[in-house]
């Protein structure tokens, strides 16, 4: 059984940093409107979090940003296994296990921003065991939980339902508002579904694999922009996908024209991704965007010295790219760190 949720879906600053920086300084990316390679740099600004909270409340800002510029296709990148501090855990627990838990909780906070505005998000889990698990967590939140999981559409059994609200309950959950056409009694979940359900009005699909990520696809093609579709975690779409991560969640990789279809319909509104070129027995690194309006930015962290800017970009750059500036970045070696960390 899942472990159960703490008191409150808060996120504590109490929380380790979440890259060890061994330098006092806050840092950043610096922006310029350039696009592609820039010389290495320390980065003095304090916009990059430094703790779970900080990286929500940016979260928070950059989703609300982009509604108000009425973007309704947005993505979302985090690490995975990563900890929101919302459900307790258990020691030992398995990477697959960790890595549920983390989406789970980041769609936990999701569905928290749309909590009192009429609006009850479907959330769309890759399968079934997934969105059990969130209705067996999230209790009475207002949210459709639903597996999108085409390949086995059909052959899971009904969930059961959830008991019904008392009238107490019903009456303080608040008034109804645009979409809401009835209000919903908790989490419900139904069988796997090949499909992205015709009448969802805010979707978020968490870890799509192929699969789920072509049923979005279909979702988005036969309605229109004022339908809200969120892709969070979506790791089989990205070029440095590691396929142990993919398949510890039971998902595929993407293919090339799903790929680009979300590059270009689908705006990356906030991304914090750890060790994207897997390099991290060098330095840490961290690949950075902090709006849909902000460029993407490569950070290390060296061994001597602030972190580092390695790459800015307009566009997310190439695992190539990546690997490129961080061999190049390590090819200075412990004397070249020192010189920059003195400004030469």
């Amino acid at each position: 059984a899942p472990p159960p949720l703490l008191p409150r879906p808060d996120v504590h600053d109490s929380m380790l940093p979440l890259l060890v920086l061994g330098a006092s300084a806050a840092w950043a990316p610096a922006h310029s409107a350039a696009r592609g390679w820039r010389a290495s740099q320390p980065l003095l600004s304090a916009d990059l979090p430094r703790t779970p909270k900080a990286m929500v409340d940016q979260l928070r800002d950059a989703v609300q940003s982009a509604l108000s510029s009425r973007c309704s296709r947005m993505r979302v990148s985090l690490p995975p296994g990563f900890d929101y501090g919302i459900e307790s855990q258990r020691k030992g627990t398995p990477v697959s296990s960790k890595i549920d838990r983390s989406d789970r909780e980041l769609a936990r906070l999701f569905v928290e921003m749309f909590q009192g505005t009429g609006l009850v998000p479907t959330v769309c889990f890759p399968s079934s065991a997934a969105a059990a698990d969130a209705r067996k967590l999230w209790g009475d939140i207002e949210a459709r939980v639903v597996a999108l999981d085409p390949e086995s559409a059909g052959t899971a059994a009904p969930a059961k339902q959830p008991r019904p609200r008392s009238k107490a309950q019903r009456a303080s959950s608040g008034g109804g508002g645009f979409g809401a056409a009835k209000p919903a009694s908790g989490a419900r979940v139904q069988k796997a579904v090949a499909a992205v359900p015709a009448s969802a009005e805010v979707v978020l699909v968490v870890a799509p694999g192929g699969p789920g990520c072509e049923a979005v696809r279909s979702f988005c093609e036969e309605n229109g922009a004022d339908r809200l579709v969120v892709l969070l975690n979506a790791r089989s779409l990205e070029e440095e996908a590691d396929p142990a991560v993919a398949a510890a969640a039971g998902v595929g990789t993407a293919g090339e024209e799903q790929r680009e279809y979300v590059d270009g319909e689908f705006a990356n509104v906030y991304a914090f991704v750890t060790d994207p070129a897997g390099k991290s027995e060098d330095a840490p690194a961290v690949l950075f965007k902090r709006s849909a309006a902000e460029e993407w930015s490569l950070v290390s962290k060296p061994k001597v010295g602030p972190p580092r800017e390695l790459l800015a970009s307009d566009e997310r750059p190439s695992a190539e790219a990546m690997r490129a500036a961080l061999d190049a970045s390590a090819a200075g070696g412990l004397l070249g760190a020192i010189s920059s960390a003195l400004g030469g």
